[in-house]
């Protein structure tokens, strides 16, 4: 029985071999660059907004940044994040603290209706192959239709292939029909730096590509073939001097 988590396929995506070391090889904990961990921290923060807001209590901004503060400074140092220069920590915050006011100042005067938060599923793709993940957020719209609703910090907005192909989107889709027996109504990508509200949808064929990749992912961890994928994103990697031994 193979159990993976959505989280760990985009690392076996991104590099198979970076994955072994890290999900396989269990090398010591390993520093987060700190873009990835600028999405990290900023996700913990909105969904603490949103598991607070579906107990019935609206935060208010300043509580948002103080929780943003207190896992960005963590002295245990939950996220391990890497920072290429000391005044990236603060000037990254401040360009936190921008996006968490945009999108405060949106839920001020309308704040969502949460159907659910933090929904952990468990999605069977084969009878010995699951993916476990969870959705973020699933609100009512004021017509009463249920939307699942993600996170991005990125500063471009994400582009028509990535929103078109995107396995996270997908899993996320297939998992909300399986809990509720019906598709999801209208499926959004908020973009935290300029606080639009990006739709995208899923069809048939969405799903059929998302087995297809699962099925030839999991191939691929059954054969053994953690190979390193070159690219740009070797720069940052934490693993690249493991990498450079690799024979």
């Amino acid at each position: 029985m193979t159990e993976i988590t959505i989280e760990q396929l985009y690392d076996f995506k991104t590099c198979p071999l970076q994955y072994k070391f890290t999900n396989i090889d269990k090398l010591p904990r390993l520093k987060t660059e700190e873009s990835k961990g600028l999405r990290e921290v900023m996700l913990a923060t909105i969904s603490y907004y949103y598991v607070n807001l579906h107990e019935g209590k609206f935060l208010t901004l300043s509580q948002l940044k103080d929780k943003f503060t207190s896992l960005w400074y963590d002295k245990d140092k939950i996220y391990k994040i890497k920072f290429d220069q000391k005044q990236n920590q603060r000037k990254k915050e401040l360009e936190a603290f921008g996006m968490l006011a945009l999108f405060h100042r949106q839920q001020q005067y309308n704040p969502d209706k949460t159907v659910g938060v933090n929904v952990d599923f468990r999605l069977k793709i084969d009878p010995d192959f699951h993916i476990v993940g969870r959705i973020p957020v699933i609100r009512e719209t004021p017509g009463g239709k249920h939307e699942i609703v993600n996170f991005q910090t990125r500063v471009q907005r994400p582009t028509e292939f990535y929103q078109r192909t995107d396995m996270g989107i997908t899993l996320q889709a297939l998992a909300f029909h399986s809990m509720y027996r019906k598709e999801v109504d209208t499926y959004v990508l908020h973009h935290l730096k300029t606080s639009q509200s990006i739709y995208v949808d899923r069809k048939r064929a969405d799903y059929q590509r998302l087995y297809k990749s699962a099925r030839m992912l999991k191939k691929s961890m059954d054969e053994g073939w953690y190979y390193p994928r070159e690219g740009f994103h070797c720069d940052s990697c934490p693993t690249q001097k493991y990498c450079m031994e690799w024979r």
